[in-house]
C-alpha cells in the first residue's frame, strides 16, 4: 500500500513538473514571437527619445528588413544616422521618405538643414523654396538655429510663422553662392515679417559686407546690437569693420567684448589675433591663434598666422612646425608654402626652400613674390641663369624689381 501511495505521489509530482515545463515553453514561444514592423518602429522611437541612437538604428534596420515600404521608419532612421554622424546615410533615408511623402514640411526642413550644414547649397535652396510654398503642418519636433560657437539663438517649428526663417536661410544660401543681390532681397523680406529678430540684421549685414557695402553692413550690425546687445556675431563684425578702417585699438577692444559674450567662437580669436599681429603684440597673437586652433583645429590660416607671430619672436622651429601643419591641412595653400620657403631660406636650407617656392608657383602661376624669392635663393646657390629667369618672370607679373638687384643677378 505504501508503494502504491509513493507511486501516486510521484505521478502527481511528475505531472506538476510537466505542467511547469509546458507553461515555460509557452512563455518562451510568446517571447520569441517575431516583432511586427509597428512594434520595431515604436522601439526605435523610444530609443531615440532616450538618445540611444545605435539601439534605434538596430530596431529600425530590422523594421525595414521586414517591410521595406514602412516609410516612417526611413525618417526616424535618417534622424538616428544624422545623430551618429552619418550625414550621407541620413540624406539617403530622408530622400527615400520624401519620395513617398513629398509634402511633409517637417521632413523637408530636416533635410534642408542637413544639406545646408553640409554645404550642399543648391540642394538646400530647393528645399527651402519648397517650404515657402507649403502650408505649415503639424509637428512635434523643435528645431534650433545655432551659431558656430554652439549657442542656440532661435527656436522654431514648422508650425506658426516660419516663413521668415525660410527666407533667412535662402538669403544665407545665396550669400554662400555669391548671389549677394538676391541674398539681400531674401533678408529684406525676412526683416519685413520679423523686424525684431537681431540675427536677420546680422545676416544681411554679412552679405552687405561681402558686397563691399561697409556702411550698410555697419548699420545692420548696430541695429542687431540695439535689439540684442549680447549678440557676439554683431559685436565681432563691428570690430572687424573698425579694423578695416584702421581703428586697431578699438577693434581689439570690441573683439575682446565679442569673446566675452561667446568664448566658443573661434573666428573672434582669429580676428583678434590678426589685429594683434598688426599691433606687433606677437605673444598676444600667438595666444589668440592657439585658442582658435583649440576650437577649430582644421583651419590652416590659424597655423599660418601663429607661425608668423612665432617667427617674429625668433621661434624658428615653432614657426616651421606651424607652416608645415598648414600645408598638411591644405596642400594647395600657396601662401603657407611661400612662408615656409622664406623661413627655410633664413635657416640656410636653400634646396628645401626652392622646393617650397616651386610648389607655391605650381599652385599659383602668377605668384610674383614666389618667383622673386626663389630667384634670390637660386642666386645664393650660384644658379645665376635660374635666378635671372625668375626675376624676369616676376617683372612680367608687374612686380617692381630694384635696378641694383636686377643688375647684380642678370649680368
Amino acid at each position: 500500500m505504501r508503494d502504491i501511495l509513493l507511486s501516486f505521489r510521484f505521478v502527481r509530482v511528475l505531472h506538476f513538473a510537466l505542467s511547469i515545463l509546458l507553461l515555460l515553453s509557452f512563455e518562451a514561444a510568446v517571447a520569441q514571437k517575431p516583432r511586427t514592423p509597428t512594434e520595431l518602429l515604436a522601439l526605435g522611437e523610444r530609443a531615440i527619445q532616450n538618445q540611444s541612437y545605435r539601439t534605434a538604428l538596430a530596431h529600425l534596420n530590422e523594421c525595414l528588413r521586414i517591410d521595406p515600404y514602412f516609410w516612417d521608419a526611413y525618417s526616424l532612421r535618417g534622424f538616428a544616422k544624422e545623430k551618429l554622424g552619418d550625414s550621407k546615410g541620413a540624406l539617403t533615408d530622408y530622400n527615400i521618405y520624401l519620395d513617398a511623402k513629398p509634402q511633409d514640411a517637417e521632413a523637408i526642413l530636416t533635410r534642408g538643414l542637413l544639406r545646408y550644414n553640409n554645404g550642399q547649397w543648391a540642394a538646400a535652396k530647393d528645399d527651402f523654396k519648397k517650404l515657402l510654398l507649403l502650408p505649415p503642418g503639424e509637428t512635434n519636433t523643435v528645431f534650433f538655429q545655432t551659431d558656430k560657437g554652439g549657442q542656440s539663438n532661435k527656436v522654431f517649428t514648422t508650425q506658426g510663422n516660419s516663413k521668415a526663417i525660410y527666407l533667412n536661410y535662402l538669403g544665407l544660401i545665396e550669400w554662400k553662392l555669391r548671389n549677394y543681390k538676391q541674398g539681400i532681397a531674401y533678408l529684406d523680406s525676412a526683416i519685413r515679417i520679423e523686424k525684431s529678430t537681431a540675427d536677420y540684421y546680422v545676416n544681411r549685414g554679412l552679405i552687405l559686407q561681402s558686397s563691399k557695402d561697409t556702411v550698410g553692413a555697419l548699420a545692420d550690425f548696430k541695429q542687431a546690437l540695439s535689439l540684442d546687445e549680447a549678440n557676439p556675431t554683431a559685436t565681432h563684425n563691428v570690430a572687424v569693420i573698425s579694423g578695416f578702417q584702421g581703428n586697431l585699438t578699438e577693434s581689439e577692444k570690441q573683439l575682446t567684448d565679442a569673446i566675452a559674450k561667446n568664448p566658443k567662437l573661434p573666428y573672434s580669436y582669429s580676428e583678434r589675433g590678426y589685429v594683434r599681429l598688426k599691433l606687433k603684440n606677437w605673444k598676444g597673437a600667438i595666444d589668440d591663434f592657439t585658442q582658435a586652433i583649440s576650437l577649430e583645429s582644421d583651419e590652416p590660416d590659424n597655423y599660418l598666422q601663429r607661425g608668423i607671430a612665432k617667427e617674429k619672436l625668433k621661434d624658428s622651429q615653432g614657426a616651421l612646425a606651424d607652416y608645415t601643419h598648414a600645408t598638411r591641412i591644405k596642400s594647395d595653400y600657396e601662401r603657407a608654402w611661400l612662408n615656409r620657403g622664406n623661413l627655410l631660406t633664413k635657416l640656410n636650407r636653400h634646396a628645401e626652400a626652392i622646393e617650397d617656392y616651386t610648389i607655391a608657383i605650381s599652385l599659383y602661376p602668377e605668384y610674383a613674390l614666389a618667383y622673386y624669392n626663389r630667384a634670390l635663393t637660386y642666386h645664393k646657390l650660384g644658379k645665376t641663369k635660374e635666378a635671372c629667369d625668375d626675376l624676369k618672370q616676376a617683372q612680367k607679373l608687374q612686380m617692381k624689381i630694384d635696378a641694383k638687384v636686377m643688375t647684380s643677378i642678370c649680368k
